[in-house]
């Protein structure tokens, strides 16, 4: 049996929740912008740097995502997103991809991100 790592945990706030999880050797990491007052693309950017942050707290990054999600509150910040995105992902390592609009978002967030990557060392 694989050991569940936790991380990001948040508890000021409504539910106690870990924005990251890891079982063997996926990781998932699932979260809004730390700072609602950003605009889309700093919302975007500080939570790429977020998912950074707890996917190499969890022996993984960005160059294992296997699949990504993404709900925008608004699909009219896609074109402001892509290039976001693809300057963080690079060229050789992009996942799968979903994009969906969300109706049921804090009206503050803008975006919400989830990404699965691999956890090599796993």
């Amino acid at each position: 049996m694989s050991q569940i790592v936790k991380t990001g945990r948040i508890d000021s706030w409504g539910p106690k929740i870990f924005l990251g999880s890891a079982a063997g050797d996926i990781a998932s990491v699932c979260l809004t912008a730390p700072d609602k007052s950003e605009d889309f693309a700093g919302q975007t950017r500080a939570i790429l740097a977020v998912i950074d942050d707890l996917l190499g707290q969890m022996d993984s990054g960005n160059r294992g995502l296997i699949y990504a999600q993404v709900w925008l509150a608004d699909m009219g910040d896609w074109p402001r997103f892509v290039p976001i995105w693809n300057a963080w992902v690079g060229d050789a390592y992009a996942p799968g991809l979903s994009v969906v609009e969300m109706a049921a978002s804090r009206r503050d967030s803008l975006l919400e991100i989830r990404v699965w990557a691999d956890r090599p060392a796993a």
